[in-house]
């Protein structure tokens, strides 16, 4: 089982720790976070779980020019030709230039590979993220693919033509999230002062344009009256670059937030703006509104919504100010978020663990 992004550990490790119960299975974890630049944490896993932490060359195999991937596709060689002749199954999440490697091997030995979602693949959606496109044929050496919800699920198979091997049983990695929600009590109405920007990873994914908009656009806020009346907390993103944003720290009523808990993060502010991510589906679980700043792509779809879409700063002061003065409003749109969340989040992500495991179990069996 392999991972290579905090999102990713979140998911494969409730599935490693639940099959290491059973003596029958030999569970190993790949940490792949090197390979890709990502940051490293203490992995908390039980004793009798392996793990190897994979080493490269390159600080990031994710966007190699030709030359520097056959140089890496020779320094992995018997490392990959290793892995696919000990190991009977390859579960992997998210996906990547090294897993894409690994799940081919173990396709042509008549092994099966899983692959988990580890967020909403945004290109899916919006024309402007044509640059994260793969090729349609991204799955065809997966077995099974687990997306986190019946809208990308059904999406996915649209894109890809692999109606068979797409399968919404949520993502363990939203499983506390949903109990939580579950057991939570119903939205109320609430005054706004804090406002959480999260950025995004265009950097990381070397989307300059969207990089040098998101730039423009926080200094557009940080210089805007939005920071006499209300607190923007900023939240990098993981795979953004802090230094971007080190001369607004010590502003007033601005603050950054580097390698904090997102989860606490969007629990302790009060309205969540962002570009298109996967974390904005999150916010309605947590109880809390979000406004999407994207001036691109001038269409409505599942993604894009005209209640929750903005284009400029002008119009996110308007916004803020009618959730402030019309809590109608508010409880409405919440309630309009919450649903499109649940189609985008299995609202039974905290059985997902449970299933997954069971199909992939049961499909191997009748091999």
């Amino acid at each position: 089982m392999s991972f290579h992004n905090n999102q990713g550990m979140d998911n494969v490790i409730p599935i490693a720790e639940s099959l290491s119960k059973n003596s029958e299975y030999k569970i190993t974890l790949l940490d792949l976070r090197s390979l890709y630049s990502q940051q490293l944490s203490e992995i908390k896993i039980s004793d009798n779980i392996s793990v190897v932490k994979e080493r490269s060359i390159f600080t990031n195999i994710r966007n190699l020019k030709k030359p520097s991937k056959l140089l890496f596709l020779f320094t992995k060689f018997f490392t990959i030709r290793k892995y696919e002749q000990k190991y009977d199954i390859y579960i992997f999440s998210p996906g990547g230039f090294y897993e894409g490697l690994l799940s081919k091997k173990f396709n042509k030995k008549f092994k099966n590979t899983y692959f988990i979602e580890a967020g909403v693949k945004i290109y899916l959606y919006l024309d402007s993220q044509e640059d994260l496109k793969p090729k349609n044929k991204f799955l065809k050496n997966v077995s099974g693919y687990f997306t986190t919800g019946e809208n990308p699920k059904n999406k996915l198979e649209n894109f890809t033509n692999q109606k068979n091997s797409i399968y919404n049983f949520g993502v363990p990695r939203y499983s506390k999230m949903v109990t939580k929600h579950k057991i939570s009590e119903s939205y109320k109405p609430q005054n706004i002062r804090n406002l959480l920007y999260l950025t995004s990873a265009a950097s990381y994914h070397n989307i300059k344009w969207e990089d040098s908009w998101q730039t423009k656009i926080i200094s557009e806020i940080v210089n805007s009256d939005l920071i006499e009346k209300y607190i923007l907390n900023i939240k990098i993103h993981p795979r953004d670059d802090y230094e971007k944003y080190k001369n607004y720290e010590g502003l007033k009523n601005v603050k950054i937030l580097n390698a904090t808990d997102i989860e606490i993060d969007v629990e302790n502010n009060d309205c969540i703006i962002s570009g298109p991510s996967s974390s904005v589906h999150e916010v309605p679980f947590l109880g809390k509104l979000y406004t999407l700043l994207w001036p691109f792509d001038n269409y409505e779809n599942e993604y894009l919504s005209s209640e929750s879409l903005v284009k400029n700063v002008e119009d996110l002061n308007r916004r803020i100010s009618k959730l402030n003065n019309d809590l109608t409003f508010q409880n409405n749109l919440f309630s309009i978020q919450l649903l499109k969340a649940q189609k985008f989040i299995n609202i039974d992500s905290d059985f997902s663990t449970k299933n997954i495991i069971e199909h992939i179990i049961n499909e191997n069996r009748e091999r």
